[in-house]
């Protein structure tokens, strides 16, 4: 039990800092992050590859890592950028990385091979963490509540109902329950680690981990336990003690003799887990939502400026209170292509605003990177600029920058308000009043998932590239409209681009009439 006790440890101590959203920059929040792995991976494979050479007495145990790692990665080198947005392949992935090459450290530090010891701690720095890691699990998790995806299914490659090349080891499921079960989530890590126990087959990666079949189905019975599942327990402690391969285990055979009693003492209770209906944001994200048609017409835009009587904009009205409207064909592939060449070098992990702390700081609702660029950045944002002013009419001087976005494995943004609904003070003076309005440019399709939901109206927004979605944030009195209620669904397959500028009110005196209540 000591490597599951030293790993407990190691989760313990490190783990909590991700879960209350310290100021980290996680690789696995964008795609454009992701991509960088598989050549970190590929990199130190070959590094593996030197030190094999070396190791004369430990070759058959290192030809069989590097068949086993290589495989994957020469998948992944086909399309680096269609791999990673996979959220199974991105599990196994920062598994790999953030797991394996820690255990492939010790493995390593012999005389034999300094010289590669020496490269892979030179390229320490650029392997996950394990906030990284802990990141991967919350987004699968993600993705399995929103989207009622199946372990099972994920196991086998099948998302969403649509089979993908790709499948999860047996060490990949262990590591999954493994962690979830640190954070006692119990029936979760059950799945996992039932499907590891059934998948379980020797190999060099088990071994170098020292992680056996009993091992599992010790931490299984535990998770039964956890559930008051003392019957089903009893059974998975008996199966272990009665393997061939199972040593001689005191601490096992005390917990055992601890479940009979209480089983004989106490009457069986019926287990029953509640499942919570599903909320309006989870239906939204699922396609559940039928826009009403009623409210749905498109019309040419002509009237917002002067400019739109000779270029009129293609306007889908979803939506008149709030007003909700899509703009189709609004961005060109050079403008998205411009922007994401732009913001690539300079992604850093979202931040939400905290009124009470009046910081900017990074939260596990929002999960994504993002760049900021001024309106006169260059021709390309001046032009994406002048366009946001056709399209609604308002005047931008005071508003905030251009924000070009970029979402990873299970990217999302849980609902929230952009509007701060908050009086008057100096500070919102000095920030040109509240938000009045969002536009939101999709830059990517996206293959699964990923859509912006409105649950208190019941629409949803997918993504199509070069569309872009406008709303009101505030009402006829500059209050918040409530009704605007939005989120940004979990990225299941692909990669998510967006832009998106915040208009604010102060500068719109002479563009906005003066509404009867």
């Amino acid at each position: 039990m000591f490597f599951v006790g030293f790993l407990l440890l190691l989760l313990g101590a490190d783990f909590g800092a991700s879960q209350n959203a310290q100021n980290f920059d996680s690789l696995t929040t964008s795609i454009a992050g992701l991509e960088q792995l598989i050549e970190t991976e590929a990199y130190l494979i070959q590094n593996l590859e030197n030190y094999a050479k070396e190791l004369e007495e430990k070759l058959l145990v290192i030809r069989s890592l590097i068949t086993n790692l290589r495989a994957e990665n020469d998948k992944a080198q086909k399309n680096t950028g269609y791999y990673v947005s996979i959220p199974t392949n991105v599990l196994s992935l920062v598994r790999r990385l953030q797991k394996d090459w820690t255990y492939l450290d010790i493995f390593m530090k012999e005389s034999v091979g300094k010289e590669q010891t020496k490269a892979l701690h030179e390229y320490w720095s650029n392997l996950p963490t394990e906030n990284d890691w802990g990141e991967a699990v919350n987004a699968i998790s993600r993705l399995q509540d929103t989207y009622e995806l199946k372990t099972e299914d994920l196991i086998r490659g099948i998302i969403n109902g649509k089979q993908y090349d790709t499948k999860l080891s047996a060490l990949d499921c262990y590591a999954m329950g493994f962690e979830l079960f640190s954070r006692k989530e119990y029936i979760s890590a059950g799945f996992w680690l039932y499907s590891a126990i059934s998948m379980y087959e020797e190999n060099a990666l088990l071994r170098l981990h020292d992680l056996s079949r009993e091992k599992i189905m010790e931490l299984y019975a535990e998770t039964l336990l956890k559930q008051s599942r003392y019957q089903d327990a009893l059974t998975m402690m008996n199966v272990v003690l009665s393997l061939p391969s199972s040593k001689p285990n005191s601490e096992l055979q005390r917990r055992k003799n601890a479940v009979e009693l209480h089983i004989k003492t106490n009457d069986p209770q019926p287990v029953t887990h509640t499942k919570n209906p599903p909320t309006g944001y989870q239906l939204g994200c699922r396609g559940a939502f039928s826009n009403q048609l009623s409210k749905l017409y498109c019309v040419y835009n002509t009237t917002t400026t002067a400019f739109l009587k000779l270029a009129p904009l293609k306007m889908e009205i979803l939506s008149l209170d709030p007003y909700l409207v899509i703009f189709h064909d609004v961005m060109s592939d050079e403008e998205i292509a411009t922007l994401q060449r732009m913001a690539q070098p300079v992604l850093r992990r979202a931040t939400v605003y905290s009124e009470e702390r009046k910081l900017s700081e990074v939260v596990a609702g929002r999960t994504s990177k993002f760049a900021w660029f001024y309106d006169g950045t260059n021709e390309v944002t001046t032009r994406v600029n002048k366009r946001i002013e056709d399209m609604t009419g308002f005047e931008l001087e005071g508003s905030e920058m251009l924000q070009v976005m970029n979402y990873g494995l299970g990217g999302h943004y849980a609902t929230h308000y952009d509007f701060f609904n908050v009086s008057m003070t100096a500070d919102i003076v000095a920030m040109q009043g509240d938000r009045k309005a969002t536009v939101l440019f999709y830059m990517t399709d996206v293959e699964q998932g990923g859509a912006t939901v409105f649950p208190n109206i019941k629409t949803a927004v997918f993504p199509k590239k070069g569309t872009a979605v406008v709303w009101y944030n505030l009402n006829n009195r500059f209050e918040g409209d409530y009704k605007t209620l939005h989120a940004g669904c979990p990225v299941i397959v692909g990669s998510k681009w967006v832009t998106n500028k915040w208009i604010r009110e102060r500068n719109q005196m002479f563009r906005l009439p003066c509404y009867k209540e």
